[in-house]
């Protein structure tokens, strides 16, 4: 759930509804542990009415609910020494590590409170350790991972199958079977670890790699596959391919994986992987008492209540999610909306 700090905290004003038993005509009864009602007047949850008849009445009180993302996204991100290469020979003063720096700060800016991220970059201390997790999945894991981000020194070789085995042992660890998980792997080269000693691509390498994305998807975990620079595939042109379609989410194109021979275009591809995992969906920790009264502001102003699910919200009462539709769902996606306030109420905001 999302913490006090977090930005994007939903608030509901839970107008709860109370309501009193009917009791015998002219015996209010002894009120039991009554609400404060209007007047000061007091009516009992046994039902007592504290007047003739003991009608219902309606009592209100305050509710904070608290909501998450359903998706967690893990960063499995290639910092080998060829990440120190340009991204593009037409602009030879900017390294791919660079643009993968800045990219990585949109997208954290973008989404940090949409998306669960998690960090993993390989290799880890020597030439051919396997990436570890080095931040957790969580809802303020974003600033951890700018620090790191900040401080990415690319060297040594690419461990890329290892460490795609340890980002499927993270997850099973993790054991979140209440959200969607995914894995966004970004390199910029073939694997070179760890039968190549971190200098030489090889079959064997390869296949590693592409049987971790596969057992990955076994695991029910899927893996977005981005290609960083002009040149990084000109030894098998056939693997990140493959291993976009073993991840289960292809490009509808020639090129499956997706190619980033710019900073724009990896702030391209950041933003096209990060809105189809973000699925306009936030649960909620509270069930709300009366679900056809939830209604929704963004930044204060009232969201459409759109059954329809077209343009709007609507509440699903059975997983207790929201969910947003059309431009309400491309407000929260581009991160134009900053606060959302969820309120229950007798009447739909005007």
């Amino acid at each position: 759930m999302f913490q006090n700090r977090s930005l994007l905290v939903l608030v509901a004003l839970a107008w709860l509804l109370a309501c009193s038993t009917q009791g015998d005509k002219g015996d209010g009864g002894d009120g039991g542990d009554g609400h404060l009602l209007d007047g000061d007047q007091q009516v009992g949850d046994d039902g007592g009415g504290g007047g003739e008849g003991g009608a219902d009445i309606p009592i209100c009180d305050e509710v904070d609910l608290s909501a998450s993302p359903l998706v967690n996204l893990l960063l499995v991100v290639d910092k080998s020494a060829s990440m120190n290469d340009p991204t593009s020979a037409a602009v030879p003063d900017r390294t791919k590590a660079e643009d993968l720096q800045q990219a990585v700060h949109v997208l954290l800016d973008r989404y940090r409170y949409r998306i669960r991220f998690g960090w993993m970059a390989f290799p880890n201390q020597e030439n051919c350790d396997p990436g570890v997790v080095l931040v957790d999945i969580a809802d303020d894991a974003a600033p951890l991972i700018g620090g790191l981000v900040d401080a990415f020194l690319p060297w040594g070789g690419t461990p890329t199958g290892e460490s795609l085995q340890n980002a499927r042992a993270y997850f099973a660890q993790l054991a979140d079977s209440e959200r969607q998980n995914f894995v966004m792997l970004v390199t910029d080269g073939m694997p070179t670890c760890p039968s190549g000693g971190g200098h030489n691509t090889n079959d064997a390498d390869s296949q590693l790699a592409l049987q971790a994305v596969q057992a990955l998807a076994v695991d029910g975990v899927d893996t977005f596959v981005i290609g960083l620079g002009e040149d990084l595939n000109s030894s098998n042109p056939q693997l990140l391919n493959d291993m976009a379609v073993a991840g289960g989410h292809p490009r509808a194109d020639v090129v499956k994986y997706h190619p980033a021979s710019s900073l724009d275009e990896l702030v391209d591809a950041f933003d096209e992987i990060a809105r189809a995992v973000f699925d306009c969906s936030f649960t909620l920790e509270v069930i709300p008492e009366q679900p056809d009264w939830v209604w929704v502001y963004f930044d204060g102003q009232p969201v459409k209540h759109d059954p329809g699910h077209t343009d709007g919200f609507d509440y699903d009462e059975v997983n207790n999610v929201l969910e947003f539709y059309g431009s309400a769902c491309d407000q929260l996606a581009t991160g134009q909306v900053g606060s959302i306030e969820v309120k229950m109420g007798c009447a739909p905001p005007t």
